[in-house]
């Protein structure tokens, strides 16, 4: 008998334990997927032509400059309007983060925030010489804009 009340507890333990784990994944999984859908202050340029082919247009980024607890950096309409000044046309604009590094958690150290915009392949060199980059030369997803304050 108290074997068999013994087998059963064990046995609900581990139902219980099994349970709140699948939980608390599906949870964080929700997060992630929350937190890297882009936000309604988020500005994306929409698209005027039709979808463009591939090898026409490339993902360009650069770093936001943003420091952790301290905010600052680059927004994604100064960077917008930097490419727009000089000519290059933007078909979307999109806020980042790189998946490829990790970045400390220390106030006043970078954080992985970049940004992103579509941009021509006859504009790359010009992106390039504005402090731009390929974005496929790194692993990121896309985010949420953050508020660039403290």
């Amino acid at each position: 008998m108290v074997k068999t009340t013994l087998s059963a507890l064990i046995a609900l333990t581990l139902v219980v334990a099994v349970a709140a784990c699948g939980g608390a994944k599906e949870e964080q999984a929700m997060e992630n997927q929350v937190e890297n859908t882009p936000g309604p202050t988020q500005p994306e340029v929409a698209p005027s032509a039709p979808a463009p082919r591939p090898g026409e247009m490339v993902w360009v980024y650069r770093k936001s400059g943003r420091k952790q607890c301290e905010g600052g950096g680059m927004t994604l309409q100064q960077s917008l309007a930097k490419l727009r000044e000089n000519g290059i046309a933007v078909q979307e604009s999109r806020c980042g983060v790189r998946t490829d590094r990790m970045y400390p958690a220390v106030c006043g150290a970078p954080t992985g925030d970049i940004l992103l915009h579509l941009v021509g392949m006859d504009a790359l060199d010009a992106a390039l010489e504005l402090g731009f980059d390929p974005a496929e030369q790194v692993q990121y997803q896309f985010a949420a804009c953050r508020d660039n304050s403290a």
